[in-house]
């Protein structure tokens, strides 16, 4: 991993810290990143004892968005009805607003961990969807048919040709969704929870407490890289026979 980010986002904090003291910015408007690093760890037992919580929504909603993307992705890019039914009324629920619905589940399934789980999976699917339809498509059409002369099966062009060409453009899709679905679970957390960083959070700001609240986005910022990390690492894994220059072409999709 390049040192490059971490000497970046100190030399920002550095910076920060200067400024509020120069400029005397209160600390209950921008708290100096000593402060919010003193007030994680002095509270660190209340901060790990609300990540499982939020850990367990972020993951569960994207897992969930995982499948049910790959499932719609493929009527849509296979298909005409798919791409000219199913697609359309996808970009239209995407023109609404995430947090104008997390009050609706929360009335429909209560306050547990489901209404957190949906809201992450509606925000995370959509990146799954737009890439591994465009990943199915990329498969040159010569193959295709050359594939059909043979009397290859639509099931089998499907599993050992698309499919594996599609694996890069749905990594990036699911790295990008994997961040979405961790704001999705926040932003659960903030309509009905008990528990979670989303709870912290919420109740930083209702009582002015500046430091906490940093010190929770710090955790969820945290948890963000950790998550996009794990992504990576399968990704490598699994397309360790794809190569880089291909991956990045996806990644930029």
């Amino acid at each position: 991993m390049s040192w490059k980010p971490f000497a970046l986002t100190l030399g920002l904090l550095v910076a920060v810290e200067l400024a509020v003291r120069v400029f005397g910015v209160p600390a209950y408007l921008v708290p100096p990143p000593t402060e919010v690093a003193v007030e994680l760890v002095e509270r660190w037992d209340y901060f790990a004892a609300n990540i499982p919580a939020t850990l367990w929504e972020t993951w569960a909603g994207f897992l969930i968005a995982l499948v049910v993307g790959v499932a719609l992705a493929v009527p849509i890019a296979l298909t005409r009805f798919g791409d000219q039914a199913i697609m359309p009324i996808l970009v239209a629920t995407q023109s609404v607003p995430k947090t104008a619905l997390a009050p609706i589940f929360v009335i429909w399934f209560g306050f547990g961990f489901t209404p957190k789980i949906v809201v992450a999976a509606l925000l995370a699917f959509f990146p799954i969807v737009v890439n591994t339809v465009r990943g199915l498509r990329s498969v040159d059409p010569e193959i295709v048919q050359y594939l059909r002369t043979l009397g290859a099966h639509p099931w089998d062009i499907l599993r050992r040709l698309r499919f594996p060409t599609s694996l890069p453009y749905l990594f990036a899709g699911m790295k990008v969704s994997i961040s979405l679905a961790i704001v999705g679970a926040i932003v659960g957390e903030f309509i009905g929870a008990d528990e979670g960083l989303g709870h912290v959070i919420l109740r930083a700001i209702n009582n002015f407490d500046t430091g906490t609240m940093f010190a929770a986005l710090l955790v969820v910022s945290v948890i963000g890289v950790l998550s996009y990390g794990v992504i990576a690492l399968i990704e490598k894994r699994v397309l360790s026979w794809q190569p880089d220059d291909v991956s990045a072409a996806a990644g930029g999709a």
